[in-house]
């Protein structure tokens, strides 16, 4: 069985003050995750907010970003498939008593995450701390928009459960003489 999860994070009102060139700004951000899996037998999705946090963007003399660091959680509990079985068997699949807290780090410049040439971001390499371990990201960045003092964008990455220590619970089909049962056993 071969298992996908593809994260698309959509920060939005990434809002920032005015701030005097070659300083710190500070944005305040808001994100919105919706969590895609799947597998040979079939295919799942979910959402989930990520904690209320804030960005630092480094601007340079021109008064261009030169360099961002953040840190976004999740609080691996709240995702929901709006299937309360599978959101149980999930949640046991990513111990979220032992491991609480998903947690994305970024602290990188923006000679990363431009396109060379280009006038907008276009990668994000970031640090994903999942079940006590850490997995580097680099994430496409979609649907830039910058607006007066708000930026919005989304994130798409893809992450191998196997990678990441997420055992899922494995699914037996048993035929019988025309019976058809399914049964499901966690490993």
């Amino acid at each position: 069985m071969q298992h996908r999860l593809v994260l698309i994070a959509l920060f939005a009102a990434l809002t920032r003050g005015p701030a005097p060139a070659g300083t710190l700004t500070q944005w305040r951000g808001a994100s919105d995750i919706r969590f895609e899996g799947t597998s040979t037998l079939h295919d799942w999705s979910g959402t989930v907010s990520a904690e209320p946090f804030t960005a630092t963007v480094t601007m340079d003399d021109e008064g261009h970003p030169a360099a961002l660091k953040s840190q976004v959680t999740v609080k691996a509990v709240r995702m929901d498939t709006k299937e309360p079985d599978r959101d149980k068997k999930m949640r046991a699949s990513m111990k979220v008593a032992d491991f609480p807290l998903i947690a994305g780090t970024m602290d990188t410049t923006f000679d990363k995450v431009m396109r060379p040439g280009g006038k907008t971001p276009s990668r994000l390499p970031f640090k994903l701390r999942l079940l006590g371990r850490d997995h580097q990201v680099d994430a496409a960045i979609c649907n830039w928009s910058l607006k007066e003092r708000t930026a919005s964008f989304d994130l798409d990455f893809n992450l191998s459960l196997k990678a990441c220590g997420i055992t899922v619970p494995s699914v037996l089909l048993v035929i019988r003489a025309g019976l058809f049962m399914l049964a499901d056993k966690l490993v």
